[in-house]
């Protein structure tokens, strides 16, 4: 089996971290990103250098950039940048706040554009590589059987 290099964002938890472990179980070298590095520890202390960690808000757009390049310089090559970090507002729209909404978009939008923007170039001198964009809608939502059995009944 191939190793590769990954660069994942939002290693600390949910599908980040699941996706992590199982590469690094496999061989292959992770880059991740997390808001708070000792959240890690444990992966760190049993993978050692398979795992590299920096530590990134996706909000603070200006940190984005050095992540990817201290990323890219160290490992040399990055096969796959998964762009992962998120979350989901719910909310009646009169009930969240402009600032809930901006923090969402930065993070959500904005932050995955940057990452984007910052991994491109790189890709491109390398001849290729691979981008993947996941979020989760199962999590943050819930569809009621009996309105959904209603509504294809024709009720």
């Amino acid at each position: 089996m191939v190793q590769r290099n990954w660069l994942i964002t939002g290693v600390s938890s949910g599908f980040g971290r699941h996706m992590t472990e199982q590469l690094l179980e496999r061989g292959d070298h992770v880059a991740g990103t997390v808001r708070k590095i000792e959240a890690m520890d444990d992966l760190k202390a049993r993978y050692g250098d398979l795992l590299w960690l920096a530590n990134l808000e996706m909000t603070d757009t200006p940190a984005i950039r050095p992540v990817v390049d201290k990323a890219f310089n160290e490992l040399g090559k990055i096969d796959v940048v998964v762009s992962k970090a998120g979350y989901g507002l719910i909310g009646a729209a009169e009930e969240v706040t402009d600032e809930q909404v901006i923090h969402q978009i930065n993070t959500n939008l904005i932050g995955s554009i940057q990452l984007v923007r910052a991994a491109l170039p790189y890709l491109r001198r390398q001849g290729g590589g691979r981008i993947i964009q996941l979020s989760t809608m199962g999590r943050q939502a819930a569809f009621p059987v009996d309105q959904c059995t209603t509504r294809a009944s024709g009720g």
